[in-house]
């Protein structure tokens, strides 16, 4: 039997949550025999060797598509990508990761859409769903219950986002007595810094990681710009605000089903939060054992090996 072709095309290869998904998912597709293209108008967000380096070891990284080969199907996620993808596989998978850009919606027709949340799937009228995946071997809980007990009020907080925290989440933080860590660039391992905090709060990929490392998480981040026009949003897609953002609250055992339906990313709830006391309000819904909560629910909906093995169905579907 001979060993499919398949090539990835990302616009980007810094780490974001895009780009370690794609990670996790060429990681686990190691029956077949994968090349990865970066593209982009924009040359410094492809320009991570880092990156280029890690991923060599599951896929072979090539500079430049040859319009002789063809590729048995191609893994594409922005509509720059569609015609170059249908001139050089028989089959195109486009993979939605957000509904809030034109860019993330495909503008041709092709073999599966596939989204990363329920509610893009319905809005977008893709085929089908399919949860981010998070490597739980690597993203892993060492709870211990003594040690848990005594961070029942939090002293170590990590804001696990691209961007820098508003200057009123910083506020909220200091007179509360709680150390807030986070990224001034997100780097290739996270765990140590999940692992210090008490608590994280982010939104998408982030929550999930946190999550799996058995960590109690408040959804917040720079993600809803209250102020952006849908021209604005449709442009440029969900980014910084230094104003505020929205929220889901704290993620726990019965409303996780209904947040992951939107990937997390506070547009459940729409709690937005624009000010340190509001912030601190909800700090103070800390609950230290929904840790281990979490890391429950990330091992029953976000294994990355689940989510490998709907795509290997998806890929033996369609050729």
């Amino acid at each position: 039997m001979n060993i499919m072709n398949l090539l990835f095309i990302l616009g980007i290869n810094q780490y974001t949550g895009l780009t370690t998904w794609s990670y996790e998912l060429v990681k686990g597709l190691e029956e077949f025999d994968i090349d990865i293209y970066f593209h982009s108008k924009n040359p410094k967000i492809i320009s991570n060797d880092e990156y280029v380096k890690d991923i060599s070891l599951y896929a072979n990284p090539i500079s430049e598509l040859d319009s002789t080969k063809k590729y048995d199907i191609t893994f594409i996620h922005n509509t720059s990508q569609e015609e170059m993808a249908k001139k050089v596989s028989n089959k195109t998978i486009f993979v939605s990761h957000s509904s809030m850009t034109d860019s993330a919606v495909p503008k041709l027709k092709h073999d599966k859409h596939i989204t990363i949340s329920g509610q893009s799937k319905w809005y977008l009228g893709a085929d089908m769903f399919i949860p981010n995946g998070i490597d739980l071997n690597k993203f892993k809980s060492d709870f211990n219950a003594d040690e848990l007990l005594q961070r029942w009020v939090p002293e170590r907080a990590l804001y696990h986002s691209r961007t820098r925290p508003q200057n009123f989440v910083f506020d909220a933080f200091d007179e509360l007595h709680i150390k807030l860590d986070y990224w001034d660039k997100i780097e290739k391992d996270v765990t140590k810094k999940i692992k210090e905090a008490d608590f994280v709060i982010g939104y998408g990929r982030s929550a999930y990681e946190a999550m799996a490392m058995g960590k109690p998480v408040l959804i917040f981040g720079h993600n809803s710009p209250n102020d952006a026009t849908e021209k604005v949003l449709r442009k440029g897609g969900i980014s910084y605000s230094p104003t505020g953002g929205l929220s889901d609250g704290w993620v726990d055992e019965n409303n996780f089903k209904e947040l992951l339906h939107r990937n997390c990313c506070g547009w459940v709830k729409q709690i937005y939060i624009n000010n340190k006391k509001d912030m601190q309000r909800m700090i103070k819904g800390y609950d230290y054992k929904m840790g281990n909560v979490n890391r429950l629910l990330a091992e029953k909906y976000l294994s990355s090996v689940s989510m490998v093995d709907s795509f290997k169905k998806v890929i033996y579907e369609i050729t």
